[in-house]
Formats: structure tokens, sequence, C-alpha cells
């Protein structure tokens, strides 16, 4: 598995462990915090994803392949290229040199598809239109997972809005609404698909270990479209407040979104919140349809939003996060 420290990776592992599945991560040459995984049985392998010898050497023994690593952040468009898409490709290729790989898993992103101009949700057939190169990226990597598909047995998965115990995102959404605050980003009727975590995990999983599912690719959500303002309003109900809406308009998100990204140009770290991240927040429909994978192999979230919504406010709590 690639991407295992990180949030989504971290539960995969979890999920894979609980299974009685050994688990092999590969992580960056350089690395040496395994932050989420430290100290579970896991075998680390130090990995150079841009060095085909390396990867070979790695992942020669797998029988399966979880790709999750990837850029989500970046000063620079080149770098979403380069990590989503040229990593995936080296990976590729040398797995596409294994006898004995029973399934390639790459976990994309709904924003390869991009948001939905009616609000009706998009299945897998829609068309792609992705609106920043984050996605731009992220569906270019697809595009290389069925290159090799003749030769491999490959899953795409799309996730929309991810969210649970150890997600720095959704933690800032957390943190306006305990400060009393409802942040309405754009138009004050955006609705979004959401996935628990843990739920994801588990469905990666069972798209990885499935035959059925080989050259498919699938939405893993939860099923209930939801508004944002809703959500909100369900958080505030932790904190015991009321909320007070704060409208952010369309000018001013872009403003703050190009003073930080200009800032972050002088620092070492890519904004948090720069132009693209904020094409990306105004959207009004970012909603997915997961039926699919419902249908192929009867996988569908166990998790109410809500519930992993409570589960992660507490884990937040627990953490000193809030």
């Amino acid at each position: 598995m690639t991407g295992g420290s990180g949030f989504i990776g971290s539960h995969t592992v979890e999920q894979l462990l609980a299974e009685g599945f050994k688990v092999h991560c590969l992580i960056r040459p350089h690395q040496t915090n395994l932050r989420w995984l430290q100290g579970l049985p896991v075998d680390f392998i130090k990995c150079d994803l841009f060095n085909i010898t390396s990867i070979s050497e790695c992942i020669e023994n797998a029988e399966y392949i979880i790709h999750i690593a990837g850029i989500t952040k970046a000063k620079h468009q080149s770098e979403f290229f380069t990590g989503n898409v040229t990593a995936t490709n080296n990976l590729l290729l040398a797995a596409s040199q294994l006898k004995h790989l029973k399934k390639f898993c790459y976990i994309s992103s709904l924003t390869a598809v991009g948001p939905s101009p009616t609000g009706i949700p998009l299945n897998e057939t829609a068309h792609c239109h992705p609106i920043t190169a984050y996605g731009k990226s992220k569906l270019e990597a697809e595009r290389v997972c069925k290159h090799y598909s003749e030769k491999l047995p490959i899953v795409i998965i799309r996730p929309p809005a991810v969210f649970g115990p150890r997600d720095t995102d959704s933690l800032e959404m957390f943190k306006w609404v305990s400060h009393g605050l409802k942040p309405v980003l754009g138009s004050s009727a955006k609705t979004l698909s959401l996935v628990y975590a843990p739920d994801l995990a588990k469905g990666i999983i069972r798209a990885t270990f499935n035959e059925r599912t080989s050259s498919e690719t699938y939405n893993i959500a939860d099923p209930t479209i939801f508004t944002f303002s809703s959500i909100i309003d369900y958080l505030a109900t932790f904190f015991h407040k009321r909320t007070i809406q704060v409208h952010l308009p369309k000018g001013l998100v872009y403003s703050i979104a190009g003073i930080t990204q200009f800032v972050s140009l002088l620092g070492k770290k890519p904004a948090v919140l720069n132009i693209e991240k904020a094409r990306d927040l105004l959207q009004k429909h970012w909603v997915c349809d997961p039926q699919k994978i419902y249908e192929h192999i009867g996988f569908q979230t166990s998790t109410s939003i809500y519930d992993g919504m409570n589960k992660t406010f507490r884990w937040y709590k627990d953490k000193g996060w809030l």
C-alpha cells in the first residue's frame, strides 16, 4: 500500500489488519514520522515512487496494491501532475511486470469528474469536467490506470468529501462552529455527498478483493445527499451553541485565497486555501451516486453521516484538537 500513514490510508491499514491481512506500506525514503501507523504490526518499506528500479524491488512479492498516496496541496500546478500522474504511472509500470498481482486499486476523487451542474448525483458514466489542477491530475491518473487495464486487473475508487478521526480539513469546519459561526461560501443551497473514512476503508478493501471489480470505476459515498447548511446545524448541537450565519461572497473568498496563496509562495508549505481550492469550495453541488458498487458487489456504507460526525467530534475532543 502507498499512503498508509495518511488520513484515508491509516484507516484502510487498520481495517486490513482487523481482517487478518498482512500489510506492507511503502513510505518515502526519508520519511521518519509514521504518524497513525506507529506501533502497528506493519512492514514498512522505503520506496521512491520516481525510481522504477526502487519500486520493482519494493513490490516484487505484492499480491494486491492499494495506491492512496498523492498530492492534495501544492504551490505549483505541475506538482499535482508529478505526484499524482507520474508516480501512479511508475507504480503501474513496475506492477505490470508482476505475474502474481491479483488487483491494483487506485484511489481517485470525485474532483476528477467535477461538480454536478444540475444537482443530480453523478454516476460513474458522467462526463468528466474537472475544474482544478488537482482534479485534472486525478482524472489523468485514472486514464493512466485504464491504459494498463489490459495488462493488470485494476479498480478505481472515487470518493467525495471524506471526513473522520485524524482529518485536518474537516477540523476547520468544526472550529468555525465551535466559535458560533456558520460559514456560507457562495450559494446557501450548497449540496454535497460525504463518506465516513472507516466506511471508505471498508469499501476500498471490498473493491480490491472482489474479482468482479476488475476494470471498473466506483463511487463510494453515503447515498444521502446533504445540504451544507444542515451539516453545520448538526455540528452546532455538539457545542450547544446557536450559530451566526456568515455569508462569504465569491469575491471575498477569492480575495482571501489569492492573498494566502501569495503568502505561501514565500514559505515552505503550500496554502490550505488557494485560488483553486476556493473554486472548489464555491461550487453549488458536489454530489455522486454510489449505487453501482452496491449493485456489483453489495457494498454500502454502514455508518450514518450523523453518527460519523459524532464519532469524529468525540475523537477531536479526546485528542485536544477542539
